[in-house]
C-alpha cells in the first residue's frame, strides 16, 4: 500500500493524497518538485477536528478534506453487527450507558451525544466507497466465527479487500484475518516497537507503532525490509517537525486535517 506524498521527480507514493494537495493548492503543481516528502495524514477515528469520534459525520470530514486513510475501533453488538467504537461501554459517547455487546446498534439504535449514532462498520465502509478511502479496521476484541463470517461480508459488499487493513494489538486477530479475509492488508498494532523485522513481517506487511520509545535506526531497518511504518498519536506541530523527515509512511493523528495544511505549508517554497 503506498502512503507518502513525494517530490522532486521520484515514482509517486499516496497518490490520493498526492493529487489532492496539487488540485487544491493556491501556487503551481509544479512547486511540488521543491517538496520534501511527507508521511500521509491518517483519520484517527475520523475528522475528529469537526465531528464526534467514530461517527459518520467525522468520517465524512476527513473525506471532505481530502483526507483518504481512515482508523476506526470495532465492537460486536448483540446481534454480532460489527460497530464503530473504541469503548466496550457506550458511556463516554453516547446518552445511553452499557456494554455495546447487549445494545442493538442496527438501525442507529445507539444514539451519540452529538445527535449523530455509533454507526455500524458496514455504514462506515459505504462511505469510504464514496471517498476512495482505505480503512484502517482495529478489532477490540475477539470476533466468533460467526462474526468474521460478516466482517469479510461487510467488507465484499463494499469497498472491497484491498480497501481494509485489518490490524490489531493482539497478534492472533492478526493471524486469524490472514486465513479468514485473505485479500486485506494485515497490521499488528505495538506499544513499544520491540520488534525484529522478522517478527514484524510474519504479521503482516504494516506496523503501526506508538511513537514515543522509537528511534531512527529501528525505522530505518523496518523501511528497508519494505516494512511500512505508520505512527500514532501524533498531535502536534512539535511531533511532526520531530518526525517528518523519517521513512514514516503515515502519521495517525486526531488533527489530519490540520496536519494535512502544516504539511501543505512546509512543501511550500514560497513560504
Amino acid at each position: 500500500m503506498n502512503w507518502r506524498v513525494i517530490t522532486a521527480g521520484l515514482t509517486v507514493p499516496a497518490v490520493l493524497f498526492a493529487a489532492f494537495q496539487l488540485l487544491n493548492r493556491e501556487e503551481p503543481a509544479v512547486a511540488a518538485q521543491f517538496c520534501g516528502a511527507v508521511p500521509a495524514p491518517v483519520a484517527h477515528r475520523g475528522g475528529t477536528e469537526r465531528a464526534a469520534e467514530n461517527t459518520l459525520g467525522a468520517f465524512k470530514a476527513a473525506g471532505d478534506a481530502g483526507v483518504t486513510y481512515w482508523e476506526l475501533d470495532v465492537h460486536f453488538d448483540k446481534n454480532g453487527t460489527a460497530v464503530v467504537l473504541h469503548d466496550p461501554k457506550v458511556d463516554r459517547t453516547s446518552p445511553l450507558r452499557g456494554n455495546v455487546r447487549r445494545l442493538d446498534a442496527t438501525d442507529a439504535g445507539i444514539p451519540t451525544d452529538d445527535g449523530q449514532h455509533v454507526p455500524t462498520l458496514r455504514e462506515v465502509y459505504e462511505l469510504a466507497g464514496e471517498y476512495r478511502a482505505h480503512v484502517l479496521t482495529e478489532l477490540k476484541v475477539t470476533p466468533t466465527a460467526a462474526q468474521w463470517r460478516k466482517l469479510a461480508k461487510d467488507i465484499d459488499d463494499t469497498i472491497g479487500r484491498s480497501a481494509v487493513t485489518i490490524m490489531s494489538f493482539q497478534e492472533r486477530h492478526v493471524l486469524d484475518a490472514a486465513k479468514l479475509i485473505p485479500g486485506t492488508v494485515r497490521a499488528l498494532v505495538h506499544e513499544t516497537g520491540a520488534l525484529t523485522v522478522d517478527e514484524v513481517k510474519s504479521y503482516g506487511p504494516v506496523l503501526n507503532v506508538h511513537h514515543g520509545p522509537l528511534t531512527l535506526d529501528q525505522v530505518r531497518r523496518w523501511h528497508e525490509a519494505d516494512v511500512e511504518v505508520l505512527i500514532w498519536t501524533v498531535n502536534n506541530e512539535t511531533l511532526w517537525e520531530k518526525f517528518v523527515t523519517w521513512p514514516i509512511d503515515g502519521f495517525v493523528t486526531d488533527k489530519p486535517i490540520e496536519y494535512q495544511r502544516w504539511a501543505s505549508q512546509r512543501c511550500n517554497p514560497w513560504t
